[in-house]
């Protein structure tokens, strides 16, 4: 059995078919990206894309106990909002469980739906993916998706600006993480001219 294969039954004995349609729609993407965008492992960005979600269905309790084992930084914020545990969990859960080392592979899981200053190639682009990934429907991702291939970073800037404006809607609490990611790509790209 190839170590793809010990991944793929994984995802399929622990997520819904829905979800692991998702998870495959995104390894599709990052791949499409990275063949795009370059400076990354085409193999690496699949695989990123692929484990992204590893601990999207994990019981709120496991996410919790894998979040609080967590080497990278919780902020409060994150820690007061549920539905961006599972990235955090799923970057503990591949160091832990399967023994991942890359530190660019589990920090692409852990920020994908935060973001954060300073990400790397292949973060940005699991982050994109998870936007772009073929079955999604929202109302603005044709947008999404040719932001995404005009560049990465204003594919990024696009992207954190929407998901910035949905947790003001909303009405919560946003990380500093993504913050400080917006503001780091609209200084890039108003340098870029």
């Amino acid at each position: 059995m190839t170590e793809w294969e010990t991944y793929d039954i994984y995802l399929k004995e622990h997520l819904s078919q829905k979800r692991y349609v998702h998870s495959r729609n995104v390894a599709e993407a990052s791949e499409r990206l990275a063949k795009r965008y370059g400076g990354v492992s085409v193999e690496k960005a699949f695989f990123a894309g692929l484990v992204h979600d590893i601990s999207k269905e994990d019981p709120k309790e496991t996410q919790y106990e894998l979040v609080c084992r967590s080497k990278m930084q919780v902020c409060e914020e994150e820690r007061q909002a549920f539905k961006v545990w599972h990235g955090i969990a799923g970057a503990v859960r591949l160091e832990e469980q399967f023994g991942v080392t890359d530190l660019d592979i589990l920090r692409a899981v852990r920020f994908h739906t935060v973001g954060r200053a300073g990400m790397s190639q292949l973060e940005k682009i699991v982050y994109l993916a998870d936007m772009i990934s073929k079955e999604r429907s929202y109302s603005d991702v044709d947008v999404m998706r040719r932001k995404a291939m005009e560049s990465l970073n204003v594919g990024m800037l696009y992207a954190l600006e929407y998901s910035l404006k949905k947790l003001l809607r909303k009405e919560v609490r946003i990380p500093h993480y993504t913050v400080e990611a917006y503001n780091e790509m609209l200084t890039a790209l108003q340098q870029e001219g």
